[in-house]
């Protein structure tokens, strides 16, 4: 199995259209009047116990808003994308769950659904599909990573808890429970496998080099044991997506093990569709 860093086509369009849904903007122009509201706000509001100022994605928080924290310590609330520095040493804090697409609607006067984050140097970020708490340096200024990602702002010398769910509500603790079993990283990790063998030519033509290859459903089957544990009604998307890529990747293996490759195009929109569950399923906990 390729990486499940590799960002399916399919799966990009679903997250830019989500973004777009939930209000994610990249307008460079604001009234002073919207700004110094906003600020005045969250001035009051997001002031920390310790003195730091946390920065919450739901506020669209204006950059100039933000300039008197400029070199001084926040927090901020997220989830860690997957993709990693090559070190590890930095990552993107975002506002929905195992985003693989940092920077879709990028902005340059407002934090809307991505700050990159980085650590001191030699300390790896730890991945993990919890909701966390990030604590650094906010830094206003351009900074271009070595993926190619450009931003004005981003907080360094970070560290990283799990959230306190207890602030976040039912939702969030929720949340983070399915994470404690890793049910997203291993569901995403077999859906990406099906996707590449549905999606071969499309992948190989844009200079993605494998083979196709059988799809192990060991996680899956171990994902879907572990949603019988909670609440069916709570988990109804993710169990319903599961057990609806469990059928579509066996059918899909009967067909390349006949290498009746040509047939296995048939799934594409089938399997277009599980992203868009998982989607929506992921939007509920947009922080």
């Amino acid at each position: 199995m390729k990486s499940k860093l590799k960002i399916s086509s399919i799966f990009l369009l679903i997250i830019i259209s989500m973004f777009m849904i939930v209000g994610c903007s990249n307008n460079t122009e604001s009234s002073n009047n919207d700004i110094t509201k906003t600020k005045n706000v969250l001035n009051a509001a997001r002031i920390m116990s310790d003195g730091s100022y946390q920065i919450r994605f739901s506020d669209l928080v204006e950059l100039e808003a933000l300039k008197e924290y400029n070199n001084k310590t926040v927090t901020a609330l997220g989830y860690l994308s997957p993709i990693m520095g090559y070190d590890g040493s930095f990552g993107y804090l975002m506002n929905l769950p195992y985003q693989t697409c940092p920077y879709c609607l990028p902005s340059d006067t407002k934090i809307t659904n991505t700050i990159a984050i980085f650590t001191e140097k030699g300390k790896p970020i730890d991945f993990t599909e919890a909701a966390v708490l990030v604590k650094g340096t906010l830094k206003l200024e351009p900074y271009t990573d070595e993926y190619g990602y450009s931003y004005n702002y981003r907080i360094v010398d970070v560290t990283i808890e799990k959230a306190d769910t207890s602030e976040l509500g039912e939702k969030i603790t929720l949340y983070n429970k399915l994470a404690e079993k890793e049910i997203l990283t291993r569901l995403m990790d077999t859906l990406y496998w099906v996707d590449e063998n549905v999606y071969y030519d499309e992948y190989t033509a844009n200079g993605y080099e494998y083979d196709r290859s059988i799809v192990d459903f060991t996680n899956l089957d171990a994902v879907i044991s572990d949603l019988s544990e909670f609440n069916q009604d709570e988990v109804s998307i993710l169990l319903n997506t599961a057990n609806s890529l469990k059928e579509i990747g066996t059918k899909v293996n009967e067909l390349t093990k006949n290498e009746e490759y040509e047939k296995i195009k048939e799934y594409k929109e089938i399997t277009a569709q599980l992203f868009y569950k998982i989607g929506d399923w992921m939007s509920i906990y947009e922080l």
